[in-house]
């Protein structure tokens, strides 16, 4: 059965339907550059509502493991590839790459020339696409008959603190579940709750840190919450990831930019600014801190991206706050970013003592 992927732009690829060949997906293209770890690419959450195009040429080849599912709802509009693979072979698969589209309800595309596809995004920016079964006559009616999907609204869990040190409470705005397990691995106490939760909520959990999550979207989007995090930043440890990072930043003063086809893949090198250490990490993001815009603010830059320059990374002197704009748990992708989870919980802990 035939798909087409038709851009705003009028490019079109045409090639065989994977997954939910039913269904179509409308939404923001993105290329994603990692070798592996498509399946936790699929379930994350920051995914919400965009398609994704694999530039590595085979997919599925290690099947579906359900333990690395980053989220139970999946957001993901379509996924595009160059080759699906016929069959799967590793010791933890349970599942068959094309079952699990098919069965999430997930459509996709395979047999088109993906260096082709992120050639022309690099060259062009990320834009809005549609997945079909038929050939596009009027773009922008059709996208918006699609239907957007959402992250699904999780309950306020009831959590009393245990005497497991620290106690971390981590603000949801669509998080991979390798965060809370990145903390618990550490010995944390985790409470996650939704992004709408009230100070005085939070602080009924007793943290000793407070996390803001990865996320999809514009920052620009998260105005409400603003306040809050500066609460937050005056009472307690507070770190942030990814779209968590952005928000700090806005919240202090700084403002924010879309990057021309963002940073997607398992492959960036950052520099820490104060030892000059390169690490290689994890990125999932369309939006950036603007450098510019710091100049005016309390924040200053801990990390940079040395492929673009920009911004990974930021703390508030005087005050326990750090973030940064990489996924240091990874998941897929290289772990040696994961050593700012130890210096988040250090900084707990060393509050916890001048506290006491």
């Amino acid at each position: 059965m035939q798909k087409f992927l038709t851009l705003a732009d009028g490019a079109q690829w045409i090639g065989t339907a994977i997954g939910d060949s039913n269904r179509t997906g409308a939404g923001q293209l993105v290329f994603n550059t990692g070798m592996s770890g498509y399946q936790e690419t699929i379930t994350d959450p920051s995914y919400l509502n965009q398609l994704i195009a694999f530039t590595y040429p085979l997919i599925g080849n290690y099947g579906i493991d359900p333990s690395v599912d980053q989220a139970t709802n999946i957001g993901t509009q379509a996924i595009i590839v160059h080759e699906l693979a016929d069959f799967s072979d590793h010791y933890t698969s349970r599942d068959t790459l094309a079952h699990f589209l098919t069965a999430h309800h997930i459509p996709g595309i395979a047999g088109i020339d993906t260096r082709d596809l992120t050639t022309h995004l690099r060259k062009t920016g990320s834009q809005a696409a549609i997945l079909s079964n038929q050939p596009v006559k009027d773009f922008a009616a059709e996208f918006a008959a699609v239907p957007l999907k959402k992250l699904p609204a999780k309950p306020l869990p009831v959590g009393v603190p245990n005497g497991q040190q620290p106690n971390i409470v981590v603000l949801d705005f669509g998080e991979k579940q390798a965060i809370t397990d990145a903390l618990i691995a550490r010995g944390c106490q985790v409470n996650t709750v939704p992004a709408t939760t009230s100070f005085k909520a939070i602080a009924a959990y007793q943290p000793d840190g407070i996390l803001l999550s990865n996320g999809p979207g514009d920052p620009q989007a998260y105005q409400t919450v603003l306040p809050l995090i500066r609460q937050l930043a005056a009472a307690y440890p507070l770190a942030g990831i990814c779209l968590g990072h952005q928000l700090i930043a806005c919240a202090f003063g700084a403002k924010t930019y879309q990057l021309t086809f963002g940073h997607h893949g398992l492959n960036h090198p950052v520099k820490n600014c104060a030892t000059g250490e390169v690490v290689m990490t994890a990125q999932n993001h369309d939006f950036a801190v603007d450098p510019a815009s710091l100049a005016k603010t309390p924040l200053v830059v801990t990390y940079t991206e040395l492929n673009d320059g920009s911004v990974e990374g930021l703390s508030l002197p005087h005050q326990n706050v750090q973030s940064v704009q990489f996924h240091p748990e990874a998941h897929p992708g290289p772990q040696e970013a994961g050593i700012f989870f130890d210096q988040f919980i250090q900084m707990t802990t060393q509050e916890a003592v001048a506290n006491a």
